[in-house]
């Protein structure tokens, strides 16, 4: 059961809440993530039974939102002229449910019931329709991966050996990590790396994938670069010591697929540079969202 839904509108416009039992606000009622339909291409060759499936795409999702305005206090109109100069066709929402989140675009205005049973003096029932041209939920937080290690140090012993030991353990560097992307599709990344000294064409690699991103650039002490691989958002940033903002994309590495992905399961991914020793002085963090096909 959808027992709660936030809807934030990427324009600043502020936020609505829509809530199941809401007695003084709005009432949230049933919800439809709709269905995401996959479109196969094929092909078939002379005198074939059946075909071959070359290529999927998935695309949009419907999204449909019933809710109540419910009259407390009086302000039932004043709750339904907020809600219609809130949801429009010309604007852009962020919907989030239960830690996901998704985008959509409404189809049309606020839709009211003409019933009166449905549509009077303490309650009027509505209808938001809308699209969401990508269709997959992503958490509502990314994830951090930092390029860390964890080694045991010694057992501190406790209470006389009655209770259990304290671990202590140090935190130190590490140049590959595994990162498990949770969700059902593969998924791009945002690398964020410090440095503290003389790196030469750094690169992240994804040992599992076999594909890598990298820049042809020596970086000092102090610079930050910003490499992301999510789609619609593909870029490599310079932040030198002074905070003048760079665009390194001319200094991409000629074996840099801007397709390095995080594939769902298990992902391998190394750090790399022309001097393996200058590894050190690399401080990288990664970051990534999961993707869901449903959250129900």
């Amino acid at each position: 059961m959808i027992d709660e839904i936030k809807i934030t509108s990427l324009s600043g416009r502020g936020t609505l809440f829509l809530r199941s039992r809401e007695y003084w606000g709005y009432w949230l009622g049933p919800v439809d993530w709709g269905q995401v339909q996959g479109r196969h291409q094929t092909y078939s060759y002379y005198d074939q039974v059946g075909a071959s499936i070359v290529d999927t795409t998935v695309g949009t999702r419907p999204l449909s939102i019933t809710g109540w305005v419910v009259d407390g206090e009086g302000k039932i109109q004043d709750r339904c002229d907020f809600l219609n100069a809130f949801i429009s066709p010309m604007e852009a929402y962020l919907l989030e449910y239960k830690g996901k989140k998704i985008e959509f675009r409404p189809d049309i205005s606020v839709a009211y019931s003409r019933e009166y049973s449905k549509n009077n003096e303490k309650v009027r029932r509505f209808l938001i329709q809308g699209t969401c041209p990508f269709p997959l939920f992503s958490d509502k937080e990314d994830t951090a991966v930092p390029f860390q290690s964890t080694g045991e140090l010694f057992r501190f012993p406790t209470g006389f050996g009655q209770l259990e030991p304290l671990v202590f353990a140090v935190t130190g560097q590490a140049y590959s990590i595994h990162v498990n992307n949770r969700g059902g599709f593969s998924t791009g990344f945002i690398a964020r790396i410090r440095f503290a000294g003389e790196v030469r064409d750094p690169k992240i690699k994804n040992l599992t994938t076999g594909k890598m991103v990298g820049v042809k650039r020596t970086f000092t002490r102090g610079e930050q670069l910003e490499i992301s691989t999510i789609p619609g958002s593909k870029h490599m940033t310079l932040w030198p010591s002074d905070g003048q903002q760079i665009d390194l994309i001319r200094y991409r590495d000629v074996q840099t697929s801007f397709d390095t992905q995080l594939r769902p399961g298990d992902n391998h991914i190394a750090l790399d540079c022309a001097d393996l020793d200058q590894r050190a002085n690399m401080d990288v963090t990664l970051y990534y969202t999961p993707l869901y096909l449903e959250v129900e």
